[in-house]
């Protein structure tokens, strides 16, 4: 099920505080798939989506649990999941025990390993433990806290080195938890390596600490942030001819900008003639900063300088002109709000869906864009400069006389079964055989799910891709007003 998103910023908080979502021992940092025994996982309740935050002290909680291999197609595709649970069951083999205030522990047992556990035959590499902490009917799911299933990565008897503080949360692609400083704070560091190594600590490019034949190492003084913008922890690992590295990236914000946006501009992506510059316009109030995250030049879906916007003078409103775009090129984006909360913006007239997209078939909808998988999770929107345009033919078109309608609703989806536009333009002549002179289609934008009758919308100026693209859309209508049918 695609998730909702959020659009009114101004009541919407997170709350963080130290320590980790999901902790691991035996061993506490490397686990390796085919020697590690005894395996056990620890939720702390408080962390991520905080959905089992104060569930109480009950054995009511369980894990949906699997593996990512070198057989997954995809970060959502487990493989080997236990039991095939399902979110109606409450098998035994997969009850969490409650280990204290909200938190819960889950051990694979003292005579598994983890390819064991799972039953990953031989030849076949387990690179990540996939998991959720739920309860026993499902209703309660705990995830990250940007809603995406949490990972622990598997290592081999390989070199491998991790930044252990600050703390990471368990996406697929680890990140950082939300790191909150301002110029002249300090931050601590600690990395460790799984076998004895020489190991550095970097800091925005700066050697601060290096230990010889150590597998533990933090930084003696911790490092004092010195200037805004991208903040860059790094740390090396080297045994013998081998070298590894591990890096955090974290955004300081600078001095916020207070400036009115300029005249004219309305909510959401305003384009500019040229093709090369468009300017963005978000309200949201109470709050402290909201930088542009995605593929544009120089962003790569980190906050930066470069893509910090702007606050209206009344505290309202961002606003940010973004130029040097290319004309005619897809970019996906988001806003990052206060450093930990991603959403796109509500009047984007595409986006991309991480939940629904992999189930459009191409034929459907040709050339889509691929989600940017390990960057953010959510949906993503889509600005185009210079979008492909559609010209309209229909010039003479008189609407029916609305005291003589005979209007046909259809579903799109079940209507006909390639559920397109290109279909239905195929079908157009039978409508008009019926007499039918005016046809009321279900809701046709972006709504939850792509099996729906629309009426869960989300995104009320994107036509839904799953009937293909907008500009096949255009056209039938087009043939419609040519035939004098309204839509």
């Amino acid at each position: 099920m695609k998730k909702l998103s959020v659009f009114i910023l101004a009541v919407f908080s997170l709350q963080f505080s130290s320590g980790q979502l999901l902790t691991w021992s035996n061993p506490s940092t490397f686990p390796v798939d085919d020697s590690t025994k005894n395996f056990t996982i620890t939720l702390d309740a408080t962390k991520g989506n905080a959905a089992l935050k104060n569930y109480g002290a009950t054995s009511d909680v369980y894990v949906h649990i699997g593996v990512i291999t070198s057989a997954s197609t995809s970060s959502s595709n487990w493989r080997y999941v236990k039991y095939n649970q399902n979110f109606t069951q409450t098998n035994p083999g997969l009850n969490a025990a409650y280990a204290g205030t909200n938190k819960w522990s889950f051990a694979f047992g003292s005579t598994n390993t983890i390819r064991a556990f799972f039953g990953v035959p031989a030849g076949e590499t387990i690179y990540k433990i996939a998991l959720l902490f739920r309860s026993g009917n499902g209703s309660i799911v705990h995830r990250n806290t940007d809603g995406s299933d949490m990972y622990i990565p598997i290592y081999t008897s390989a070199l491998a080195a991790t930044i252990t503080d600050p703390f990471k949360q368990p996406t697929y692609v680890p990140k950082s938890e939300p790191i909150s400083k301002v110029v002249g704070n300090t931050i601590a560091i600690t990395g460790k390596s799984n076998i004895s190594a020489t190991l550095q600590l970097y800091f925005n490019g700066t050697l601060i600490q290096s230990a010889s034949s150590a597998t533990t190492i933090t930084a003696a003084t911790s490092p004092t942030i010195t200037t805004s913008g991208t903040q860059v922890i790094i740390l090396k690992a080297t045994a013998g001819a081998s070298t590894v590295s591990d890096t955090v990236t974290f955004y300081v914000a600078g001095t916020v900008t207070t400036a009115n946006p300029p005249a004219g501009i309305r909510d959401g992506i305003n384009y500019e003639p040229g093709d090369t510059s468009v300017t963005f316009l978000l309200y949201a109030p109470y709050k402290t900063r909201v930088c542009i995250i995605g593929d544009m030049p120089g962003s790569n879906w980190l906050e930066t300088a470069t893509y910090q916007m702007k606050k209206s003078v009344d505290g309202n409103y961002w606003w940010l002109r973004v130029t040097g775009l290319t004309p005619g090129q897809e970019y996906s984006f988001q806003y990052m709000v206060d450093g930990s909360l991603a959403v796109t913006d509500p009047y984007v007239e595409k986006i991309l869906d991480p939940w629904n997209d992999p189930y459009i078939d191409a034929s459907t909808y040709p050339s889509l864009k691929a989600y940017p998988t390990g960057y953010t999770t959510g949906v993503v929107g889509i600005f185009q400069t210079r979008a492909p345009s559609y010209t309209w033919t229909a010039s003479s078109y008189t609407r029916p006389d609305k005291r003589n309608l005979i209007v046909y609703e259809l579903l799109l989806r079940d209507f006909v079964a390639k559920h397109d536009w290109k279909t239905m333009v195929d079908t157009l002549n039978y409508l008009k055989t019926l007499g039918v002179n005016a046809i009321q289609f279900m809701p046709i934008n972006e709504f939850e799910g792509n099996n729906s009758w629309g009426y869960n919308p989300d995104f009320y100026f994107a036509v839904d891709k799953y009937y293909g693209p907008a500009n096949d859309f255009k056209r039938f209508v087009d043939l419609c007003h040519a035939n004098g049918i309204a839509v």
